[in-house]
């Protein structure tokens, strides 16, 4: 706590210099972000290859009605994300050559934590994205360098980083969880650590075609960086096994009608086996594998005016190893809707609908979980007053919290706010 409160009065003596240095770009509502260019500063060190990414997030949460125990007080969920990322070639003439960095700091309670699960049977999803993997300290969430052979199409990346950063990866333009990051980390969490988490790894990139690469990793499996009082652990010494992820990502700029889309199929590998870290989840025996495999597809559907203006559609499906497991499959299915509105070309209205599945092995031994899936649906609008600043209002509901008929289904009303520095 000491840490991430460190953390976030620095950044605020960092953002009130520098309103008080550039005080003439600092709310320009045609910029690009909060505290402006910096008087030219930040565009000349971006020519350099130094750039700099900040921004914070809010979800607020109501639990208007159903849930576990509902009528209660809102809660708030919050994320500082500090990042940057260097380009050696351009600072140090090294070839190919960048590095990355990004720490982020989580705070608050969950509404689905606190009010809308059963203590014995937890909502499977969460309707405040931001909650979690380490909710009172700060994280070094990413810390990699990463070399591009570029005449052989291959790239390199060593270092400490979330799985979900590259593999997995979806769109997030929603508060709940089951529409937002890569979706493997909240099916099967027990092995598949997302960002705010990093871990040791290597990971290797083959681009195929201008539209086509393959990839895959190694990641070091160690639960105890998972600890909310790890977030800058740095140790191997409880690793327990690894986890490979590959992927096959195919980025088409015409297809469907002529529009872009993004395509991924994946699968992954866990191999620990210590008893505590890999188990049969009925049995409570000790396993020594587990695996899961995905598939996401986005597509522009039509297009209204030019770039990413009009229709969009999304869906990611997963399964699961149901012995060490309790989710055997997921599925997701929404559609986007950018620029409704011709004067707000940057808005987006969104609805999505999530089907997770619990294993019939899974529910036959359980006294509590007697339901064969959890849905999420949300419908929000994504409001840019301007590039830096966005409102979402969404209105969610949860049909079978937990899988369980011991908890009403849920309305829940929420507001997630972003400002990007």
């Amino acid at each position: 706590m000491k840490q991430t409160m460190k953390m976030l009065f620095s950044s605020a003596g960092l953002i009130f210099m520098l309103t008080q240095s550039h005080a003439a770009h600092v709310l320009d509502l045609q910029g690009d972000y909060l505290l402006g260019d910096w008087n030219g500063s930040r565009k000349s060190l971006a020519e350099q290859g130094v750039k700099f990414d900040a921004n914070i997030t809010v979800d607020t949460a109501y639990l208007a009605q159903g849930g576990y125990n509902d009528q209660q007080d809102p809660t708030y969920t919050s994320q500082l994300w500090l990042g940057n990322s260097l380009d050696l070639e351009k600072l140090l003439d090294w070839e190919g050559v960048s590095l990355r960095t990004i720490v982020i700091a989580r705070q608050g309670q969950s509404v689905s934590v606190q009010q809308l699960s059963d203590p014995l049977a937890p909502q499977l999803g969460n309707v405040q994205a931001s909650y979690g993997r380490g909710n009172q300290e700060s994280r070094l969430s990413e810390l990699s360098i990463e070399k591009q052979f570029k005449d052989q199409l291959i790239s390199v990346r060593l270092g400490r980083f979330g799985m979900g950063t590259y593999f997995n990866v979806m769109s997030c333009d929603f508060q709940n969880t089951s529409f937002c990051t890569a979706q493997m980390g909240k099916w099967q969490g027990g092995s598949w650590y997302n960002i705010p988490v990093s871990q040791w790894a290597g990971m290797l990139k083959y681009q195929i075609n201008p539209e086509l690469y393959a990839q895959a990793a190694i990641f070091e499996f160690n639960p105890t960086n998972i600890k909310e009082n790890q977030g800058w652990n740095l140790s191997t010494s409880n690793a327990d096994g690894i986890t490979v992820p590959i992927e096959l990502v195919w980025q088409p700029k015409n297809t469907l009608n002529n529009l872009t889309g993004s395509y991924r199929i994946g699968m992954m590998y866990n191999t620990a086996n210590n008893i505590q870290n890999q188990k049969d989840i009925v049995t409570g025996k000790a396993q020594d594998h587990t695996y899961g495999m995905w598939f996401v597809a986005e597509q522009q559907l039509t297009r209204q005016g030019s770039g990413k203006q009009g229709l969009h559609g999304f869906m990611n499906l997963s399964f699961h190893d149901d012995t060490t497991n309790k989710i055997d499959n997921m599925q997701q299915l929404g559609l986007k809707y950018i620029g409704l509105l011709d004067n707000r070309e940057n808005d987006i209205l969104g609805l999505g609908l999530n089907r997770v599945h619990v294993s019939d092995r899974y529910r036959e031994h359980s006294n509590r979980v007697n339901k064969p899936a959890e849905y999420n649906i949300e419908l929000n609008y994504s409001y840019y007053p301007t590039k830096w600043a966005m409102l979402r209002p969404n209105i969610q509901y949860v049909i079978n919290p937990g899988a369980t008929n011991y908890v009403n289904n849920a309305l829940v009303l929420g507001l997630t706010t972003r400002i990007i520095f």
